[in-house]
C-alpha cells in the first residue's frame, strides 16, 4: 500500500443518548414484526381449520402425490 493512502483512524466519539434509545426500539420493532409473522403463519383464524403453514404442507403433499403418480406411468 502506498504511504499516501494510509489514513489515521478517526477518534471515536461518544454516542449521543438518543442512539442508545434507538437500539432498544429497534429490538422491540423486530420482535413485534417477528411475532406478527409467526401468528399469521402458524396461528389458526376463526372460520379456518388450518394454519397457513399447514395449508402449504398439504398443497405440497398433494402436488407430490400427483407428480409421483404421473411418473409411475410407463413411457
Amino acid at each position: 500500500m502506498h504511504p499516501r493512502h494510509r489514513h489515521r483512524p478517526l477518534p471515536r466519539q461518544a454516542q449521543p443518548s438518543a442512539r442508545r434509545g434507538q437500539r432498544g426500539q429497534v429490538i422491540t420493532e423486530y420482535l413485534l414484526v417477528a411475532g406478527v409473522l409467526a401468528l399469521m403463519l402458524f396461528g389458526t383464524f376463526p372460520g379456518a381449520d388450518r394454519s397457513v403453514v399447514e395449508l402449504l404442507i398439504k398443497a405440497y403433499r398433494d402436488a407430490w402425490s400427483s407428480f409421483s403418480y404421473a411418473l409411475s406411468f410407463p413411457l
